[in-house]
């Protein structure tokens, strides 16, 4: 059997007497989609920071596509896609630039992050709006999607409401992740 792409035991993160993820234990398995649901302060982006290894847990450990999240943090960023939520972040910068920060955290070199962006963007009918502020775009037009699929990576871990995608995209969603 194969090796889970996710895999914990007895996970727990506190951040002084508050404890945010507590004794979490999981397998997920290869070829799956799964997320996290639940209200604010459940725990679900502490829980994507541990995966990450952006955050060491209180107890416990995780492995995140065969790599160590305390050891091999680097290596799990550098194969996997990550989306997460700063706070007024994205909406006030322009879609070429949400891209190019994606771009270049996964360290892609310019001319093939520049190739992506403008890959993407056309493919998504919004070339023409790349400088505009992606706050001011239509709430449907907000397509965090293509800031996981600038740097083709296979597997991807995102932040509640980060992945709105418009009815207008829906159709084109499934090539992007390719």
């Amino acid at each position: 059997m194969p090796e889970p792409i996710i895999h914990t035991e007895h996970l727990s993160r506190s951040f002084g007497t508050v404890k945010a993820v507590d004794d979490l234990s999981l397998e997920v398995p290869a070829g799956i989609v799964f997320g996290f649901l639940g209200p604010n302060g459940a725990g679900k982006t502490t829980t994507i920071h541990l995966l990450l290894g952006l955050l060491e847990p209180t107890q416990g450990q995780a492995r995140v596509l065969g790599f160590d999240t305390r050891t091999q943090a680097d290596a799990i960023r550098a194969h996997s896609g990550a989306l997460l939520e700063f706070a007024g972040l994205y909406e006030r910068m322009s879609a070429q630039d949400n891209l190019d920060l994606y771009g270049r955290i996964y360290r892609m070199p310019a001319p093939a992050r520049r190739a992506r962006i403008k890959e993407l963007l056309t493919h998504l009918d919004l070339w023409e709006r790349r400088r505009d502020q992606v706050g001011k775009f239509d709430e449907l037009d907000v397509v965090p999607l293509p800031q996981q699929g600038a740097s083709r990576r296979r597997h991807r871990l995102g932040d509640e409401n980060l992945c709105l995608v418009g009815s207008h995209y829906r159709s084109s969603s499934s090539r992007l992740a390719q």
